[in-house]
């Protein structure tokens, strides 16, 4: 049953936010080399041949029914292909640190989401929360020189559409299983395999069709950096989540990402060589109050009047 999560699948979905707050700056680095849509592909399909090579040296069948092939694809397709292609679109024309803050958002849009699916209605303390956390992300956007990045609004825009995708991807996985009956499921290692697959697959298509300009030559050290975002940032930051979710809520598995803007700011300053100013300081802070609050008490039902 969802809405119990042991220490163990806590701590993953705490390990892959651990893993996700370093990515934002990562690929703030690499994307002058590389394409948004290229880096995505490269990254997935990476990610994908490594899970296919341990499923098959652990003898895990990857055959299942087509509608089990069909929820995996779907939610590959939106938490991968969408999220990522927004994201790098977004981390490109703004900064790591704008996308480490933005994210701190996304638990408030899956409590709003959870809540009209549910109908239930949040306490007051989750929407002081939100706005909170608005605020503060408000205060780190308006802390940057616009000379520096003229297309930076339209970032920040990218990134909380993204938090709309995420949303949609958690809330697919979650249903998944009820859709599937138990002896036609998946496992956790080959779920995330698939889902890795049909999101590289996805950036494949977006190639010839989405913008990505001149890039520079790729140095071995960026390559390293890329290996990186399919090795620990997609395959196993996936797999970790992945096993979360099967027994974690939506909202709980994402109000544990509030730990992605705590490290990513520092990931930021250290991989990204970026500025981390008392005004953006503040609005991390006041980010991470709003998401804490947010994260504070359950969601309040809503009697069913009828369709």
């Amino acid at each position: 049953m969802r809405g119990r999560g042991s220490a163990a699948h806590i701590a993953a979905v705490a390990g892959a936010a651990l893993l996700w707050s370093t990515s934002f700056a990562v690929t703030k680095v690499v994307l002058p080399y590389v394409g948004e849509v290229t880096l995505g592909a490269i990254r997935f399909l990476g990610a994908a041949l490594l899970l296919t090579l341990v499923c098959l040296i652990t003898h895990k069948r990857l055959r299942a029914p087509m509608r089990t092939h069909i929820a995996v694809a779907a939610a590959g397709l939106v938490g991968i292909t969408v999220y990522f292609t927004l994201e790098n679109y977004g981390v490109a024309l703004a900064t790591a640190t704008d996308a480490v803050l933005i994210v701190a958002v996304y638990p408030v849009i899956t409590m709003v989401a959870e809540s009209v699916l549910h109908r239930q209605a949040p306490a007051v303390v989750n929407v002081v929360g939100a706005i909170t956390a608005f605020a503060g992300v408000v205060l780190v956007t308006l802390d940057e020189p616009a000379a520096e990045s003229p297309d930076r609004a339209l970032g920040i825009l990218l990134l909380a559409l993204g938090g709309v995708a995420w949303t949609a991807y958690n809330l697919l996985v979650a249903r998944a299983p009820a859709a599937v009956p138990p002896n036609a499921r998946l496992g956790v290692l080959q779920t995330t395999a698939l889902q890795n697959l049909w999101g590289g697959l996805g950036f494949c298509i977006l190639i010839p069709v989405l913008p990505q300009g001149t890039r520079g030559e790729l140095a071995p050290t960026t390559a390293w950096l890329i290996a990186y975002l399919a090795v620990g940032c997609s395959a196993l930051a996936f797999l970790l989540y992945t096993f979360g979710l099967t027994v974690l809520r939506p909202g709980q598995a994402v109000a544990i990402l509030n730990l992605v803007p705590v490290f990513g700011v520092v990931s930021a300053v250290l991989i990204a060589g970026e500025q981390l100013t008392t005004l953006k300081a503040l609005g991390a802070f006041i980010v991470v109050a709003g998401v804490a609050l947010n994260a504070m008490t359950r969601p309040i039902s809503v009697p069913n009047r009828g369709a």
